[in-house]
């Protein structure tokens, strides 16, 4: 019983900060990784409940914590997941389309977009584009699909993953991650 109180304060207290974020009039930087005072901010409708699977996760052993560095680590860490996360949606040869993903720790925004061959990667992007398929996560999720640890559906049907977008667009995304994370 305790441990469903403490999940419900927590998930709470995440909508409640989300809540006071999106009144805050001061400029919100591009990501967590760099300081700044502003209070929070919801980078998409997902990414709360994404957050509290992913601490669910971490807190039952599902998935390893990350590893506390200092932030300018810590951003190459994540760049170097989600790159390595655009690579495995490039190992597709059909087209795809643009695919924004954000890790919800540090609200950091990275970028694949169609190319000529294989598609462009931007990190540290300022978000995403009107039409792109939105992958909400978390690192600690990123890590674990990326090593093999975690597996796409399961990841989808814990919410420790959600993808959002067009319809057409959403569903030939996460048919290649499933081929890629089985």
């Amino acid at each position: 019983m305790k441990v469903r109180t403490i999940r419900s304060r927590l998930a709470l207290l995440l909508v409640a900060l989300g809540a006071l974020g999106t009144t805050a009039s001061a400029p919100v930087p591009a990501c967590g990784y760099h300081v700044a005072i502003g209070g929070v901010s919801v980078v998409h409708p997902s990414s709360i409940p994404v957050a509290v699977a992913i601490h669910t996760a971490v807190s039952e052993g599902r998935l390893a914590p990350l590893a506390d560095v200092p932030a300018p680590l810590a951003l190459i860490r994540a760049n170097g997941a989600m790159r390595n996360f655009a690579a495995a949606l490039q190992s597709d040869p059909s087209s795809l389309p643009a695919v924004a993903v954000v890790l919800v720790e540090a609200h950091l925004w990275g970028r694949s977009t169609p190319a000529e061959g294989r598609a462009a990667w931007q990190a540290h992007a300022d978000g995403p584009a009107n039409g792109d398929v939105i992958l909400v996560t978390g690192e600690p999720a990123l890590a674990a699909l990326l090593d093999g640890r975690l597996r796409w559906d399961a990841a989808i049907a814990s919410g420790l993953v959600v993808v959002a977008g067009p319809a057409e667009a959403r569903a030939q995304v996460a048919s290649v991650l499933a081929r890629q994370f089985s």
